[in-house]
């Protein structure tokens, strides 16, 4: 059995039989931690809707392993004396092996800043996107809408044909009518069980509008509708 917790915005809890993981946390409240089970806490970027440095007070739970983007020391100030001593940095591109090789991660190019988690563990893969998304705005000139149009596509190109087990997507409302193009686009470029919205600033409505779409109703079967923070869902 795993347990996905939705924490708010871009969080999301994820806990399996043997060990917890924790995506992007800034705030909301978080779930007892079991000690008997190792910790996880993966920041795709230095953003503050997706880094809070109280992450770094769970490293009092001995099991505790931080997984951050590179950027997110260079741009937040952390004195060394708050930094737990279980801590990697990742570049995009790069591939992390922990567990005794059963936890695989690997680091894709986003199109804002930091990084999104490609994840391999007891042979599922776990995507989390961070700001990886296909960001296009009305107030945008073409030229910049052509260019996060081809950058979009080719940094999520190693998705392509995956089969993921579960997916955290962004749904942003800001988007207006193109809220959801990337999360869309991935839907179809993928085989994806379980897709979780998220980065939606609480407009839970933006995923009802997405399901009952022409397009977004082909994926009611895989689409978690969410509808509060502390939501659970047993995949």
């Amino acid at each position: 059995m795993i347990k996905v917790t939705y924490i708010g915005h871009s969080g999301f809890w994820m806990e399996w039989p043997d060990c917890i993981w924790l995506f992007d946390y800034y705030e909301g409240k978080l779930p007892d931690v079991p000690p008997e089970k190792p910790l996880y806490i993966f920041v795709s970027h230095f953003h503050a809707d997706h880094f809070n440095p109280a992450i770094f007070q769970i490293q009092a739970h001995a099991g505790a392993t931080y997984i951050l983007s590179h950027d997110v020391l260079r741009h937040r100030k952390i004195s060394p004396e708050e930094l737990p001593k279980n801590l990697y940095t990742m570049r995009p591109g790069q591939e992390l092996s922990l567990m005794n090789g059963q936890l695989l991660i690997r680091t894709l190019h986003s199109t804002d800043f930091g990084v999104a988690f490609l994840v391999r563990f007891h042979d599922k893969w776990i995507y989390h996107a961070g700001d990886l998304n296909w960001w296009v705005w009305k107030e945008e000139t073409k030229q910049y809408n052509h260019n996060m149009t081809a950058n979009f596509k080719k940094y999520t190109a190693p998705l392509e044909g995956m089969e993921l087990f579960a997916a955290f997507l962004p749904l942003d409302p800001r988007q207006e009518e193109w809220y959801d193009k990337g999360f869309l686009y991935i839907l179809e470029h993928t085989k994806t069980a379980h897709a979780f919205p998220m980065h939606f600033w609480k407009d839970y409505e933006m995923i009802s509008t997405f399901l009952a779409s022409p397009k977004g109703s082909l994926y009611k079967k895989q689409v978690v509708p969410l509808r509060s923070e502390g939501q659970e869902t047993i995949l």
